[in-house]
């Protein structure tokens, strides 16, 4: 296995294990790892992004396809796209990692959904509030 296939797999963990089935403990987060979302922190820690992945919030995320990957070192981009339970269209994800001795230091995510904007945006403030 190549080295970028090994950080591609190790971050698809987050995204198939993490967002889409709802088992984080099966994600290779590193202990201080932080989640920045819509440029607002929503994971200050492993234990604190697995908690949220378990949430509520993630039951909406039904399924994440059409990822292509950029590699370069140890950070990983990914442009994907994300089908939520409450719309038609799925959402555009564009999410930067930072991989560390086989785990996750780092996620930065955007993402777009044309018309559901205001609702994404209020979510992801209530998640960095927690």
């Amino acid at each position: 296995m190549t080295d970028r296939q090994r950080i591609i797999d190790i971050c698809e963990a987050y995204i198939f294990k993490g967002l889409q089935d709802q088992t984080p403990d099966l994600v290779p987060l590193a202990d201080n790892c932080v989640r920045i979302e819509l440029g607002m922190n929503t994971g200050r820690n492993a234990a604190h992004i697995r908690e949220l992945l378990k949430g509520e919030a993630y039951d909406a995320v039904l399924e994440c396809f059409d990822l292509n990957w950029t590699v370069d070192g140890n950070q990983a981009c990914v442009f994907y796209k994300q089908k939520l339970s409450f719309t038609e269209s799925p959402c555009l994800v564009a999410t930067r990692f930072v991989v560390s001795n086989e785990l996750i230091s780092e996620i930065e995510i955007l993402l777009f959904n044309h018309g559901i904007m205001d609702a994404t945006a209020e979510a992801v403030a209530a998640l960095s509030e927690n």
